[in-house]
């Protein structure tokens, strides 16, 4: 689902506007001045916390995307929690800290979002449509017969192994009736070591199953955190859905073992209210070591989760990086704990 979405955020700054083909790189390269005028007005507010000056009101725009202004999830929503939450801030030092923090994701934004506008080339939508709708394949007749039900490997194997059962149980019992006590034993032992082997091949399947059923559920499972899925899970997870390209679902399932960790040591206990930057001042507060690493881990999550812009596999080397300076230290820091 997100491959799509970063697929149809792409072919955004070539078709966003009108047929006009060559309006659509105008847009893209609005949103990038959009973005890199915001994160210079908090870089400007930033060293000034400490004479008393306001924390700027300033918004970016929604991203370029064709229908409807998008306004939830969005980039202008991240940037309203992160400037509420430095308007909390008591302390002007940490303040301006939160603001740098605040550009330089902007700043990234906005190159990825440059990077797109300058490779993408522009298309013309009514001639690409005509050509896709003149296709023979969307002027066959519909069909009057009713489509035999497929079945499934699944279902024809159910078949088979009843089919097998009915036989075999079936003769050995037909068999048993003609044979001497010792033979009927026999036999009957036999269709006992055959039932124990059907149970145990059933619960082998279904433990299989239920594995395969919970990585799925992992993979969906949105923003929330489960509390029983541990670190590692969402580690492995994360790591098959890099292999597999996903690049964007697999930094936020790195980002939500990162967090798994900190509520397993104790170090910052799991809120799923938390924003990004909230959990950085928190590990920050928590462990200076480990804020560094954490600070570029959370960094590459917002801009995949909230970017214009298309998560590949250095944004995912670059996360897996944070991710393993950042599991050492935490590490340590439980076992100095501990002591």
């Amino acid at each position: 689902m997100r491959r799509a979405v970063m697929a149809l955020v792409a072919c955004a700054l070539s078709a966003t506007a009108t047929a006009r083909a060559d309006t659509a790189p105008a847009n893209g390269a609005a949103y990038t001045a959009a973005l890199s005028a915001a994160a210079q007005k908090l870089d400007t507010a930033a060293p000034l916390q400490r004479t008393g000056v306001h924390v700027p009101d300033v918004h970016v725009p929604p991203a370029p995307l064709p229908g409807p202004p998008r306004f939830s999830p969005s980039l202008d929503d991240w940037l309203q929690n992160d400037l509420t939450a430095v308007r909390e801030e008591k302390n002007a030092k940490s303040r301006a800290q939160m603001l740098r923090d605040a550009a330089a994701s902007l700043r990234g934004a906005a190159r990825a979002s440059a990077a797109i506008a300058a490779s993408d080339p522009a298309h013309q939508i009514g001639p690409t449509l005509a050509s896709i709708l003149a296709q023979p394949a969307y002027h066959e007749a519909e069909s009057k017969t009713e489509a035999t039900p497929k079945k499934s490997w699944w279902d024809l194997f159910l078949e088979w192994l009843a089919d097998l059962i009915r036989r075999l149980f079936g003769g050995l019992f037909s068999a048993a009736t003609g044979l001497p006590w010792l033979g009927q034993v026999i036999i009957y032992a036999t269709l006992a070591a055959l039932a124990a082997l059907l149970v145990y091949v059933a619960i082998r399947l279904a433990r299989y199953l239920m594995v395969s059923r919970r990585a799925r559920e992992i993979e969906d499972a949105g923003e929330l955190l489960e509390r029983e899925t541990s670190a590692q899970e969402l580690l492995d997870v994360a790591r098959a859905a890099a292999a597999r390209g996903e690049y964007a679902l697999a930094i936020s399932l790195l980002f939500r073992a990162a967090l798994r960790r900190l509520d397993a040591v104790g170090m910052v206990p799991y809120d799923a209210a938390r924003t990004a930057g909230e959990y950085r001042r928190a590990v920050r507060r928590a462990s200076s070591q480990a804020s560094a690493p954490f600070d570029s881990l959370a960094q590459t999550f917002t801009i995949a989760t909230y970017a214009n812009a298309e998560i590949g596999e250095q944004d995912w080397n670059k996360a897996g990086d944070a991710y393993g300076q950042f599991v050492p230290v935490v590490e340590r820091g439980q076992r100095k704990a501990a002591a």
